[in-house]
């Protein structure tokens, strides 16, 4: 990355990291790159890193206060994963951190989100996960609170389960299964620990009111999304076995989830709603 740049490789938390600090433009130009050079699967094996050992390549804007707690809160996230899915990550994880909204939107131009919505701050595949700096939420993003350490953290954690999600399925970026979003993003909200009490209240309030999604299509949508998608894969972990879950990391669409699961989508979702009513 040229010698204006700070370096680093070392053990965070055992697990191997290796740290990039740059000036803001130059982190640009490294985002373009690290998105090209990862634009096919070659992203594989190109570093040759052991699947036991996966290199956190974390690059940061220079002197972003956040930094250190990001890369910190993403060592850790590494591991809950790792252990919640039973398999380490096949892949090296390359983590771009970005400094504005600007270069947030040119790192996920490549997937067909920009200009991204003020709420997303963050994007995970296979082969790249970019986040929006936390010092610029205040200016440039909404529903993000930087001075919310935990809810940072298991954001964090949320992009980390897309790119071990990738990793494992053919699509590795999810471009073109965009009818499976409710195993996607409901994993990524079970795994992380955003299935928080509040949330889940909040849903049973609309489960009440009988405001529940009666299709598969539906489950990621609206207010009480992360709570409805969420909730749906718990169901599915807690019925058909974390073995079975972690098979579900290789389905395409949701025809092959369901028939990977031996059901029907009325089904599935009048179990899921009978495990809303009786918990």
């Amino acid at each position: 990355m040229g010698g204006s740049g700070t370096m680093g490789e070392k053990e965070q938390m055992g697990l191997p990291v290796r740290i990039t600090y740059m000036p803001w433009k130059q982190l640009s130009l490294a985002v373009a790159l690290s998105t090209l050079l990862c634009s096919t699967s070659s992203c594989q094996t190109a570093l040759g890193t052991s699947a036991k050992t996966p290199i956190l390549d974390f690059h940061a804007p220079a002197g972003d206060p956040y930094a250190n707690a990001v890369r910190d809160d993403a060592s850790a996230s590494v591991k809950q994963i790792q252990s919640f899915l039973g398999a380490p990550f096949p892949d090296p994880i390359h983590f771009q951190m970005v400094a504005d909204r600007e270069n947030f939107d040119a790192a996920v131009a490549k997937f067909g989100l920009s200009p991204t919505q003020c709420w997303m701050v963050g994007v995970g595949t296979a082969d790249l996960m970019v986040v929006l700096s936390p010092q610029a939420w205040a200016k440039q993003a909404c529903e993000h609170d930087p001075n919310d350490l935990e809810a940072t953290r298991l954001l964090v954690t949320h992009e980390l389960i897309h790119v071990y999600h990738g990793q494992f399925n053919p699509a590795r970026d999810f471009r073109g299964i965009d009818d499976l979003d409710w195993f996607i993003e409901g994993l990524a909200v079970f795994g992380s620990g955003q299935l928080t009490k509040d949330r889940l209240d909040q849903m049973q309030a609309a489960v009440s009111a009988g405001q529940v999604p009666t299709s598969l299509s539906k489950i990621w949508t609206g207010p009480n999304r992360y709570a409805f998608a969420g909730s749906l894969v718990r169901y599915v972990d807690q019925t058909w076995g974390r073995t079975t879950t972690v098979r579900l990391l290789k389905v395409r669409n949701s025809a092959e989830a369901l028939t990977l699961l031996g059901t029907s989508e009325k089904s599935l979702l009048a179990g899921w709603r009978a495990s809303l009513t009786h918990p």
